[in-house]
C-alpha cells in the first residue's frame, strides 16, 4: 500500500489545517468517493440521507467539498467480478462492500503490499482521524472495543497482518415459518405415542412453539416436515400441496454446507501462515467420509421431498414461503422483509435455525466495508479520496446512524457496535418493530455470540462457491456424491 502515514494525514489535516484542505476541495467538481454496494432501495433512501449530512458536515468542520457517489452494481458476486476486472483500467470504486472472501482475491491480485487494499489499521490508529479522535463525525467511542468483537476481528483474518475491512451491517441464519400451519401441526404431533417415528421428545411437554423449535435438532425439524407431508390429516393443510411444495427451503446451499460441517466438527478450511496458503481441510480421510455422509444425509430428505435449496430450485425461498408453499424459510436475517407476504395471509415467526449435533453456531454474514486504490490516480488523489471514505466508513459505523441504517434501511440487518444496542432508538425499535424487531430479539437472545467464521485467503470464495454447488448437484441428481466433491475440490484447488 502507499501508505496513508502520519506524514500525508499530518499534510492533509494538521500542518496546513482546514485552509490547505479548503483549498483541494474547493475545486470545481471538489473530492470525489466513489462508493460500490449491494443495496436495495430501501437502504439506498437511507444511504442517500446519511451521504448529504456527511458531506455537510465535511463543509462546515474542514471546509471540503466531498462528493460520495453511491453507485449499485449488483450482488456481492458481481462487484468481486468488476472490481477484480477493473484494476488495469482504473475502474475501481474508492470504497466497496465486500465480504472478507473477495478481499482476501484483491490482496492477493497485489504486485506489491498495499497496491489495492488499504490496510486500516493507517487510520484506526491515528491520532489525528482513528476512532474517537473527530466527534463532529459522531464518533465518540475510543478504540475498535465498542465493535461487537466477531464482527470486528473478520476484517483481521486474512493471510497478512492487518485490519481490511470494517463492519457495517451484520445478519446471520434465522428460521421464518408459517405460524396458522405450523401450531396446529405441532399441537398434533404432541398427542404422538413414543413408538410414533413421529415422536419429538421435546413436544411432549406444553411449551410454547416458538422456543421449541429453536431447541430442536436438524433431524427433528426433518421430522416435523415428513409428518406434514405423509401423515398429518387437518383442515389446516393447504389444499395445494405438490411436487412443487417443501416443508423446508433453505436459500444457501453454501451457508448448509458450511454450517452443518461446523456443527458436526467436520474440518473445512483452515490457512498455513507460514506459506500464506490456504487449505481444503475435508479433501481425503476421516474429514471427506463425514462430510459425503452428510450431504448424502441433506440428499435423502430432499428426496423424500421435505428439504430443498435455492440451489435446487432456482428460485430464493422467500418466494416459496410468501406463496404458501413451504412451511418453514431459512435465510438471512438481514431479509426478513421478503418473508413478509404482503396480502397478510398468514402471520410469520421467527426463531433460531435448528442445529445438529447439539452444537447451534451460525454463520457471520452481511456487508463489510473495504477501502481501494485505483492504480490509475495519483497517489495524492487516492490518498484525498480514501482518506474521506475513512471517514465517511467512520460516520456510517457510528451508534446512531448505525442504527439508522439497521432499522429504517435495511430489510433487518444487525448493527456493529455495542453501544447501538442501548441507544433508544434501538430499544423503540426492539419494542415496536414487529416481525423485524422479532427477528432482532432471535439474533440477540437466542444466538448471541454462537457465530462461526471459516478461513480467509486467495481462493477461499470459490470453495465456499464450490460446496454450495455439491449440495445444489447432489440435490438435483447432476452428480453422485463423490463426483460432485472431486469437481468442486478440483476447482477450488485451481483457485488457490
Amino acid at each position: 500500500m502507499k501508505k496513508m502515514n502520519k506524514v500525508v494525514l499530518t499534510a492533509l489535516v494538521a500542518l496546513f489545517g482546514v485552509s490547505a484542505l479548503s483549498g483541494c476541495g474547493q475545486k470545481d467538481d471538489g473530492i470525489t468517493v466513489v462508493f460500490w454496494h449491494t443495496f436495495g432501495k430501501t437502504i439506498q433512501d437511507t444511504l442517500a440521507r446519511k451521504i448529504t449530512e456527511f458531506e455537510k458536515l465535511v463543509l462546515e468542520h474542514d471546509g471540503v467539498k466531498v462528493h460520495i457517489d453511491q453507485n449499485y452494481r449488483g450482488g456481492y458476486d458481481d462487484i468481486l467480478s468488476q472490481i477484480s476486472q477493473g484494476w488495469a483500467a482504473g475502474n475501481v470504486p474508492t470504497m466497496a462492500v465486500a465480504y472478507p472472501d473477495h478481499v482476501a482475491d484483491y490482496i492477493d491480485s497485489e504486485e506489491y503490499s498495499g497496491q489495492h487494499v488499504v490496510n486500516l489499521d493507517d487510520y484506526i490508529n491515528d491520532p489525528e482521524v482513528g476512532f474517537g479522535q473527530e466527534k463532529w463525525l459522531g464518533d465518540t467511542t475510543t478504540g475498535t472495543s465498542d465493535f461487537i468483537p466477531a464482527y470486528f476481528e473478520e476484517g483481521q483474518s486474512f493471510v497478512v497482518e492487518g485490519t481490511y475491512t470494517l463492519p457495517l451491517m451484520k445478519s446471520t441464519e434465522v428460521m421464518f415459518y408459517n405460524i396458522n400451519v405450523v401450531d396446529p401441526l405441532l399441537d398434533d404431533m404432541r398427542q404422538l405415542e413414543d413408538t410414533s417415528e413421529y415422536y419429538i421428545p421435546e413436544l411432549s411437554e406444553e411449551s410454547d412453539n416458538n422456543k421449541l423449535l429453536s431447541s430442536i435438532s436438524w433431524d427433528e425439524l426433518m421430522k416435523i416436515g415428513d409428518y406434514f407431508l405423509n401423515e398429518w390429516e387437518s383442515s389446516y393443510k393447504p389444499d395445494t400441496i405438490d411436487d412443487d411444495f417443501y416443508p423446508v427451503f433453505y436459500d444457501s446451499d453454501g451457508n448448509l454446507f458450511i454450517t452443518k460441517m461446523m456443527q458436526n466438527e467436520i474440518p473445512y478450511s483452515s490457512v498455513n501462515y507460514v506459506t500464506n496458503k490456504g487449505s481444503i481441510d475435508f479433501q481425503t480421510g476421516d474429514a471427506r467420509i463425514a462430510a459425503e455422509a452428510m450431504v448424502t444425509s441433506l440428499s435423502e430428505y430432499h428426496d423424500k421431498g421435505v428439504l430443498t435449496t435455492k440451489g435446487a430450485i432456482g428460485e430464493y425461498g422467500s418466494n416459496y414461503f410468501v406463496d404458501g408453499k413451504a412451511l418453514f424459510s431459512i435465510g438471512s436475517s438481514g431479509g426478513t422483509g421478503y418473508q413478509l407476504p404482503s396480502s397478510n395471509s398468514f402471520d410469520v415467526g421467527v426463531c433460531a435455525v435448528p442445529a445438529d449435533n447439539d452444537n447451534p453456531l451460525y454463520v457471520c454474514q452481511g456487508p463489510d466495508l473495504v477501502l481501494l486504490r485505483n492504480p490509475k490516480l495519483k497517489d495524492s488523489e487516492n490518498d484525498e479520496r480514501d482518506l474521506y471514505a475513512w471517514k465517511f466508513m467512520k460516520y456510517l459505523t457510528n451508534p446512531d446512524v448505525n442504527v439508522e441504517l439497521c432499522t429504517y434501511g435495511s430489510e433487518g440487518y444487525s448493527p456493529v457496535r455495542q453501544s447501538a444496542y442501548t441507544t433508544d432508538e434501538y430499544l423503540e425499535y426492539l419494542e415496536e418493530g414487529e416481525e423485524y424487531a422479532d427477528t432482532a430479539k432471535v439474533v440477540l437472545n437466542d444466538i448471541g455470540t454462537n457465530y462461526f467464521t471459516t478461513a480467509v485467503f486467495p481462493g477461499s470464495a470459490t470453495l465456499r462457491d464450490q460446496v454450495g454447488g455439491i449440495i445444489t448437484e447432489v440435490l438435483t441428481g447432476s452428480a453422485s456424491v463423490t463426483d460432485a466433491f472431486e469437481t468442486a475440490i478440483s476447482r477450488s484447488l485451481l483457485a488457490m
